[in-house]
């Protein structure tokens, strides 16, 4: 049986001019009889995050893309768990630890890892038994989703939108920061 835990829901605090002044990314793990999957580190509070995590461990961690509220834990991940490290080969360089492209990892049965571009160039989305979708910044906020609007920052607007479109068509979608929606 797989088990989708949000271990950290993410925030996003925009100024009154739509600047970001706060910005953690949610983590969400993954627990099946092969592995325990984490989906992205956030950036806070990384002594909270290792003691929530204890109790069930981590082998491997997949980034849904190298910016610092996704991945600014992954060093006190990698002291406390030393798990496998995978993001898009895009992404690769952005991210503090040695990480291995996505195209390496054997996800385990009812995972698969989609490609969700726009926001970054190798953004990347993780979907669980076909219905739940860990949407990283495909889709960013519970707004982004109910106003059908991508990412304020996109590298590529018309594949943000796109993405978006992709991670909106599954009937549980987890945003890079905020509480998970249900369609």
């Amino acid at each position: 049986m797989t088990v989708v835990v949000v271990v950290r829901k993410g925030k996003l605090v925009r100024s009154a001019s739509g600047g970001v002044l706060e910005a953690d990314s949610s983590s969400t793990l993954v627990l099946t009889e092969e592995m325990n999957l984490l989906v992205d580190t956030g950036n806070e509070d990384p002594k909270g995050l290792i003691r929530d995590l204890e109790p069930y461990g981590v082998d491997a961690v997949i980034f849904t893309h190298g910016h610092r509220d996704h991945v600014g834990n992954a060093r006190t991940i990698a002291e406390a768990f030393h798990p496998e490290f995978y993001a898009h080969e895009k992404e690769v360089g952005s991210i503090p630890v040695d990480v291995d492209p996505i195209d390496s990892f054997d996800p385990p049965e009812g995972v698969e890892i989609i490609e969700t571009p726009g926001h970054t160039p190798g953004h990347i989305s993780v979907v669980v038994g076909g219905r739940i979708v860990i949407a990283g910044d495909a889709c960013p906020t519970p707004d982004n989703a109910l106003k059908r609007v991508p990412p304020a920052v996109s590298w590529d607007r018309e594949l943000a939108e796109d993405s978006l479109e992709k991670v909106l068509s599954y009937p549980v979608v987890i945003p890079g920061h905020g509480v998970h929606l249900r369609r």
